[in-house]
């Protein structure tokens, strides 16, 4: 159900209409993946701290792509020569945010979790000791971790290359 598969569907935002279908689909399909992890560890799912962290990330960028369109259309409705600028700008920020998305949808079934949380449990556990050799710590104050600074500019050639 709902608009996102008609390709005239919120045409009253004109470039960025795309932009909206996108977060009417990806929307319920958040809702979908939603489900199928609660069917999938039903009261495990507390436990599943990462899949959780990228539902709400992807929540997240929905919302901010909508506000977004929502704002630069406000703007290109009170002032056209600056909604112009409004709307193309939203139309970057949104393709953007669509590649997060897709990224975090991807990442939702296809990740390495069950192996970081076994890896991270034997952190715990100890296993993993011999790798803090040599570290400096900083409680101790055997070491700078920041160098002094040096008054007046640099005395070296800019190694900055020009953008354009």
């Amino acid at each position: 159900a709902g608009q996102g598969l008609n390709p005239r569907s919120y045409a009253g935002f004109g470039p960025l209409a795309p932009h909206l279908r996108f977060v009417g689909r990806s929307s319920r399909r958040l809702a979908r993946n939603t489900f199928a992890g609660m069917a999938r560890w039903q009261a495990g799912l507390e436990h599943r701290q990462v899949f959780l962290g990228r539902i709400v990330d992807i929540g997240a960028e929905l919302f901010a792509m909508a506000a977004c369109c929502s704002r630069a259309e406000l703007l290109a409705k009170q002032d056209p020569a600056r909604g112009r600028s409004a709307r193309e700008l939203a139309g970057a920020f949104c393709r953007q945010s669509r590649e997060r998305v897709r990224q975090l949808s991807d990442d939702l079934w296809h990740n390495t979790d069950a192996g970081d949380r076994r890896l991270a449990g034997k952190g715990l556990d100890g296993d993993h000791t011999w790798l803090e050799t040599g570290i400096i710590d900083i409680s101790e104050g055997t070491g700078p971790w920041i160098a002094e600074p040096s008054p007046g500019p640099s005395q070296h050639k800019n190694q900055r290359r020009s953008y354009r």
